[in-house]
């Protein structure tokens, strides 16, 4: 159960994750979205701004330059009439008026009362024909008018005046309005009128200037992020709204696929919950004396309704979905616990696991064993680690170190299944054994005549030379046991002794064996341990 709510909330959290994530990302793509749209208002405003003022002073230039082919230009009440109707024809001009060299104003469309001095400049003969400048004095607050002036003769000049409140338009979109900065300016510096925004400050996230390729105009308009969270905000009340109901329906979903949707794995890590992965114990028998010196620790799972779930088909399971050090965790802690109990404080009693290939490539299984076993009774010298040569070590400088480790703790390294393997003698000079075991098959073959002898007692040898311990595998017959004494094999296991037991079986035996031990007794043989019969075996 504890594991299962594990998963919940693992999944769980996995999907609010995802739904914050998902949200962020609508979040960041809404406000990619709004930039754009921004920046591409923003330069259709800038053009339209820099239009209105070229299509102005466009206009007034060519009325300009039409009136100059008149010739005689002056300030007569035909040329005034001249003056103010192309002023009214016109709809982006107020005022026409004739300046003299001195830049006084002579009169305009309105008469000669309009007289002004010092309006332009004194002609100096190297202007040019058409110039632009800005009004002054137009009042607090006024926009300035734009007056278009082209040169007729001998320093004499046409002015039109463009109302600057006839330039000034906002063509920004309204929810854009508060938070933009807008400018009209001629070449030089000359601002013709800017648009404040009415809430300033913030970062600028775009910033578009347009200029006209024939006339003196430029045009800049910047924005902050204001406008972006002003914009985007109920869209974005909307997002979190829906990433709510989506969070909500994902935990829902998270919750149901966690708790009904069991994989394999799942039910091995509820079995482990449990306590239906449980050890058996096949003891290890001395068969000088006949008494049980150790055990071999097998992972057995029994369902609740006493059903024997094979090894071979859970441990590859354990395997796929990587739980072996789970499962080796918690029959090591069921064997310290049961073991305990039955095994004398300082008595050295072998206890032997068998490790997966992959647990050699990884340390953790040398920290697994430390917690587990740090403070029993039955030391690091009891614990004898298994390693099958049936399956090839992929790494074997890292397993040489992993097992180095092991070793180091003072607890010993046997290699299992001599003989059933690929690479037996290979392994035992490639890595720091102490123990090897024989296969049944090697066991088995002791009954096939000279050939099986040979084999077995060559792999006895050469363990002796090598100091390493031998322990058979799989003795069912009593002239197994005899040969292997002759050979000078002292320990062995298998159903003549008895079958893997569960571990109060077992332990019950180990009981007997011990009163049995205590008493007085010529000799002990091997045939004083009688064979154990168990529906498990």
């Amino acid at each position: 159960m504890m594991r299962n709510a594990k998963k919940i909330v693992s999944y769980m959290a996995l999907a609010a994750v995802g739904t914050v994530l998902l949200t962020q990302a609508v979040h960041m793509a809404l406000r990619w979205q709004v930039n754009k749209d921004i920046k591409e208002d923003l330069r259709i405003s800038a053009d339209l701004m820099l239009e209105r003022a070229t299509d102005a002073t466009q206009n007034a230039i060519n009325l300009l330059n039409k009136m100059a082919q008149s010739s005689g230009l002056s300030c007569t009440d035909d040329y005034r009439f001249l003056y103010s109707k192309a002023a009214r024809e016109n709809a982006w001009i107020d005022t026409i008026g004739l300046v003299d060299r001195g830049g006084n104003l002579v009169c305009t469309d309105m008469g000669q009362s309009a007289r002004q001095t010092g309006l332009l400049p004194i002609y100096d003969g190297s202007g040019k024909q058409i110039t632009l400048s800005l009004s002054e004095n137009e009042g607090e607050g006024a926009v300035p008018s734009l007056l278009v002036i082209r040169h007729i003769t001998n320093g004499r000049r046409l002015v039109a005046r463009v109302p600057g409140e006839l330039i000034r338009i906002d063509p920004v979109r309204n929810d854009l309005r508060r938070y933009r900065y807008a400018m009209l300016s001629l070449s030089g510096g000359a601002n013709w009128f800017i648009l404040e925004p009415r809430e300033p400050g913030g970062e600028i996230i775009d910033r578009t200037a347009v200029s006209s390729d024939l006339l003196p105009f430029e045009v800049q308009i910047s924005i902050s992020d204001k406008a972006v969270e002003a914009i985007s905000r109920e869209t974005r009340n909307i997002v979190n709204i829906l990433g709510l109901v989506i969070g909500a329906i994902s935990l829902g979903l998270a919750y149901y696929l966690a708790r009904h949707k069991d994989t394999e794995g799942d039910r091995i890590l509820k079995a482990l919950d449990n306590g239906e992965i449980v050890p058996f114990m096949q003891p290890i028998i001395d068969l000088d004396t006949g008494a049980i010196t150790g055990c071999e620790v097998l992972a057995r799972w029994i369902r609740p309704n006493g059903n024997i779930v094979p090894p071979n088909e859970f441990i590859p399971l354990a395997q796929n979905y990587r739980l072996t050090r789970e499962v080796t965790i918690s029959i090591m802690e069921h064997t310290r616990d049961d073991l305990e109990a039955v095994v004398p404080e300082g008595k050295l009693f072998k206890v032997a696991f068998n490790l997966f290939s992959h647990q050699t490539l990884d340390d953790s299984i040398v920290t697994d064993i430390q917690d587990v076993w740090r403070d029993s009774k039955l030391g690091y010298d009891s614990l004898i680690f298994e390693i099958s040569d049936r399956v090839p070590i992929q790494d074997m400088d890292l397993a040489k170190d992993v097992i180095s480790q092991i070793r180091a703790l003072g607890a010993e390294i046997a290699l299992d299944d001599v003989g059933s393997g690929h690479s037996g003698l290979y392994n035992l000079t490639s890595i720091n054994v102490d123990i090897l075991k024989l296969d049944k098959l090697l066991v088995d073959s002791l009954g096939n005549g000279l050939a099986g002898f040979e084999l077995v007692h060559g792999l006895i040898e050469l363990a002796a030379k090598l100091n390493i311990g031998v322990i058979a595998e799989g003795v069912d017959v009593e002239e197994q046991v005899i040969q292997l004494r002759k050979m000078g094999v002292s320990a062995a296991q298998g159903y003549l002794f008895a079958p893997p037991l569960p571990s109060s079986s077992f332990c019950e035996l180990l009981k007997v064996a011990r009163r049995k031990q205590m008493e007085p007794s010529e000799g002990a043989k091997v045939a004083d341990v009688e064979p154990v019969e168990t529906a498990a075996a």
